[in-house]
């Protein structure tokens, strides 16, 4: 049994340079993903679906029609590999190692440096679920249910609070403030979709933290 420990994180990759190898449903799934993270992607492969196509179409990706080559992974800060052919995983694994850059291999956890949970998004909530690349299965039907708990209250409260901290100071009152609004009785509101009472509670919290709306 395998003894090690994943250590989770989420990537910030707006304006990051990433590779991505290959083909089919996982890279249709990858590609949109980097995209939407902002990343500056390129992706190699043969043959691509009409879903990676329309994204190079739009000039949200680079496209690049052919097999892997060594050198591909040159001036890339990611790669990731998805694709049916062993040997070409094992290549720019090789090459990506070699280059002190980063490589996830789908399917292939001892070929990976990281390995991806399974994501799911209600607004800025992210909820991922990892088993560290043992049971991908399993991973996605977590996740769906604990996305499922997620509800626009939540997704509302996680706004507020992200508002309220560009706002106000750093300290103790704004920490106070912020928590109250998750665990008090204003995201309570929100979480039952009372938002005008919740709102009332926040202005209140804010006039004694000195700040008028």
């Amino acid at each position: 049994m395998s003894t090690h420990v994943d250590f989770p994180v989420c990537l910030r990759l707006q304006g990051k340079r990433v590779l991505l190898v290959g083909a089919g449903n996982i890279a249709d799934e990858r590609g949109q993903q980097l995209v939407d993270a902002g990343a500056r992607l390129r992706v190699v492969a043969p043959r691509v679906s009409p879903a990676l196509r329309r994204l190079a179409d739009e000039g949200r990706l680079e496209l690049l029609e052919r097999a892997y080559t060594l050198g591909d992974v040159h001036g890339q800060q990611l790669v990731f590999v998805a694709t049916d052919d062993r040997q070409v995983s094992e290549a720019v694994a090789e090459e990506a190692r070699a280059l002190g850059v980063w490589v996830n291999a789908a399917d292939i956890p001892e070929l990976c440096d990281f390995t991806l949970p399974s994501v799911g998004r209600r607004g800025p909530i992210v909820v991922a679920v990892s088993t560290s690349g043992q049971s991908p299965s399993l991973a996605r039907q977590l996740r769906r249910r604990f996305l499922a708990q997620v509800g626009p209250g939540h997704v509302q409260i996680a706004r507020l609070s992200g508002w309220l901290r560009k706002r106000l100071p750093c300290g103790a009152e704004r920490m106070r403030l912020l928590k109250q609004l998750v665990e008090g009785e204003a995201g309570e509101l929100l979480a039952r979709g009372q938002r005008k009472a919740a709102w009332a509670r926040v202005r209140a919290a804010l006039e004694s933290f000195g700040e008028t709306t």
